[in-house]
């Protein structure tokens, strides 16, 4: 039920959705050469790419995890039935997911978070340990399929070299080419998604903002982490020879990377929750709590707004930073946020949560609302 829900988690989802947005806007719409930029920007797209790539995406496979620990701890059923229903919310995501990619985005989250949080059930009875060393191995799995993959002999799936391809033709292709190269990065989902069932376990969330203290810690260690992470990337970066990195290079750089990612990430969150202590800051970001309890219709919507303002008006390989950026914040402040408020006003559900639901139970979902007005 909707009062069940923790307003918390709910901002925090709605502002990684805000960084998802900012993402797509900035690199999946297609830009302009390079060349072709002004310092600004130069300036932004260095900046975004500091501060907003990956970490929204990590956010939210942690919540995923969280989620899933959230629902068994809370399902009345038994644990084999519970991680039924599980399941079967995780086929209509992929069936939604792969709709999305084919039709509209072929970046999209639903069908790889998906597929890969079948595998999270079977360490739903794992001990604290097992989750986290299992975690930090699979962290290593891209760069060893990576280096297996070179070391076969097989030729790696090439880009789609989709010159004068339409728009559907390009989503497919790249469908196929990034399932074709899974192996090389789904696995960081299971890995944020064991980090999330190990949160959940021990309440993670929930002390972090009860303890304020705790809090401005891990947020200044993110942040420091972050920026060191990343500087010491910058520098292995500009450090290989031209003939290429060597595979410790490889590993090396990507794991530097992925912590810098992880330690942004966890800085953000320790903000929010230090924010959402004070009444001025939970009113300003009670917002984003709307956004977050209709996250999936908002990561829809995002894709049905642009992608036809694109088609219609040729915009897709035109975007700079300096006009993506901008385009962002006014679809999430402008339509995002008042279109939420005001659906979730009127019905406890956003519209793909309730088809979500719908076809996962096999019924219409119960409304809190409908409920109070038959009692009342």
């Amino acid at each position: 039920m909707p009062s069940e829900r923790i307003v918390a988690l709910d901002v925090i989802r709605g502002f990684a959705m805000f960084g998802v947005l900012i993402a797509y806007c900035m690199w999946s719409l297609g830009t302009l050469p390079s060349e072709a930029y002004t310092p600004l920007d130069r300036a932004v797209e260095s900046i975004v790419a500091f501060a907003v790539d990956t970490k929204a995406y990590t956010i939210l496979a942690f919540l995923f995890g969280l989620g899933f620990q959230l629902q068994l701890s809370r399902s009345q059923e038994a644990d084999h039935r519970a991680v039924r229903l599980y399941r079967r919310r995780l086929l209509v995501l992929t069936s939604i997911g792969l709709v999305h990619a084919l039709l509209l985005r072929n970046g999209d989250i639903l069908l790889p978070y998906a597929l890969t949080g079948f595998l999270l059930a079977p360490f739903r009875r794992a001990s604290d340990r097992t989750i986290l060393v299992s975690a930090l191995l699979i962290v290593l799995v891209p760069s060893a399929a990576h280096g297996l993959w070179e070391a076969s002999g097989i030729a790696m799936p090439a880009r789609p070299d989709l010159a004068g391809a339409g728009y559907l033709a390009e989503n497919f292709a790249w469908v196929r080419y990034w399932y074709a190269t899974a192996i090389l990065n789904w696995p960081l989902n299971l890995t944020l998604f064991l980090f999330g069932l190990y949160g959940g376990r021990h309440g993670l969330m929930t002390k972090i903002a009860a303890d304020p203290v705790v809090a401005r810690r891990i947020a200044a260690a993110g942040l420091a982490g972050g920026a060191g992470f990343f500087l010491l990337r910058a520098r292995l970066a500009a450090s290989v020879p031209v003939a290429g990195p060597s595979p410790l290079q490889s590993l090396t750089t990507s794991l530097l990377y992925t912590f810098h990612a992880w330690s942004l990430a966890a800085a953000y969150v320790a903000m929010l929750l230090l924010a959402m202590r004070s009444r001025t800051g939970a009113s300003l970001l009670r917002p984003l709590a709307s956004i977050g309890r209709m996250a999936l219709t908002n990561y829809l919507m995002q894709a049905l707004l642009l992608v036809p303002i694109c088609l219609a008006f040729g915009l897709f390989d035109r975007f700079t930073p300096t006009s993506a950026l901008p385009l962002a914040i006014a679809i999430f402040f402008l339509i995002q946020i008042p279109f939420s408020h005001f659906w979730l006003s009127r019905f406890d559900f956003g519209p793909a949560e309730w088809l979500w639901r719908l076809l996962t139970y096999g019924r219409v979902p119960a409304s809190a609302k409908a409920v109070a007005e038959q009692i009342l």
